[in-house]
């Protein structure tokens, strides 16, 4: 990911109307079902040859029911619609990230956009902290934690895919996505005025992006937009455009995946464009690994062809240091890179 260094923002979009520059789109109904069938294999095999070629692929017929996402839409765009008042006092802080936030900073600078994030029930294990919910009416949090149950069955489904096409058993990675597992959901709000426009709040100078391009740290991302645009995935010197599908999620691989696969599968390098015309909404989910999880390559890709091309990372260690940087300048973020053997 040596790109990644670049002022990547100077690359050229590419050409839409060209299908074969395009995310794939997987019908994953077989792979919910039984990722081990032969339906299951065949879309399985498609997950892994998009996590190859660009790390990003939308999936339809996933078993997420339209109703609850009608409902989280409806919820997450009512919570956005209140006060600064209620949203600012639930607002994040470094030692506690679930809650309310609109000062946030990717690779140093500030991201254009509002957030809120929740995680699984209880005591977080990296922070010792627990979500914070604002006062307002109980369907809120009652729509969102239903939302997280079926997007991280959807996840587990799906890492099962993942596993099928590195020729490892389905449940090969379960036991580092128990009950424990440290994923959480984000509801973002990218609006076309800067959120901290006629703030007092200290802050950097807006962003002239939605978010700044980065990878996500964690296992895989589930995403849900709308029908506004503005995501696009960088391959091959070009950023490519991520068409909003109807019905679908945006499928993306993270560093920790990208660690696994001993870079068989790309962690792929992603930005979301500043509004200037429609606000936007996006919810994802990133599915994360238990905290006490190490992870390093796994046993069916490293071999005397290919030996491990990652020292042992701590997961919770990780996540704690790539978090920081949401907050305040403290240096380059943490990366995947500085884990790399030699050689």
């Amino acid at each position: 990911m040596a790109q990644l260094q670049d002022d990547l923002d100077r690359y050229p979009v590419a050409d839409s109307t060209d299908r074969v520059g395009q995310v794939p789109v997987i019908d994953v109904s077989a792979v919910v079902r039984d990722a081990s069938s032969t339906g299951g294999v065949e879309a399985a095999r498609q997950i892994g040859n998009a996590c190859r070629e660009w790390g990003f692929f939308q999936v339809i017929n996933h078993g997420v029911p339209d109703t609850l996402v009608d409902a989280t839409w409806r919820e997450t765009r009512h919570f956005f619609a209140q006060p600064a008042e209620i949203k600012d006092a639930i607002l994040r802080t470094r030692e506690n990230p679930w809650g309310y936030y609109n000062n946030e900073l990717t690779k140093n600078q500030r991201d254009k956009k509002e957030v809120f994030d929740f995680t699984t029930d209880g005591i977080d294990p990296i922070y010792a902290a627990e979500n914070r919910w604002p006062p307002v009416h109980d369907e809120f949090r009652t729509t969102l934690t239903a939302y997280r149950d079926a997007v991280t069955r959807l996840s587990l489904s799906l890492l099962e895919a993942f596993c099928v096409g590195l020729d490892l058993p389905a449940d090969f990675m379960q036991a580092d996505f128990g009950s424990d597992h440290t994923g959480f959901i984000r509801l973002n709000y990218y609006p076309v005025d800067d959120p901290l426009g006629q703030s007092a709040v200290e802050h950097l100078p807006v962003a002239d992006l939605g978010v700044h391009h980065h990878t996500d740290a964690g296992a895989l991302t589930v995403l849900l937009q709308d029908d506004v645009g503005g995501l696009q995935v960088f391959k091959d010197g070009y950023w490519h455009n991520v068409p909003p599908v109807p019905g679908a999620f945006v499928i993306n691989t993270g560093d920790m995946m990208q660690v696994w696969s001993n870079d068989i599968y790309q962690a792929a390098v992603h930005r979301v464009l500043a509004m200037e015309r429609r606000n936007r909404y996006s919810i994802p989910f990133f599915f994360n690994p238990s905290a006490k999880t190490n992870v390093s390559p796994l046993p069916s890709v490293v071999g005397d062809d290919r030996p491990a091309r990652y020292h042992t990372i701590n997961w919770s260690e990780f996540r704690g240091r790539r978090t920081d940087g949401d907050y305040a300048d403290y240096g380059p973020e943490v990366q995947i890179s500085q884990y790399r053997t030699q050689g």
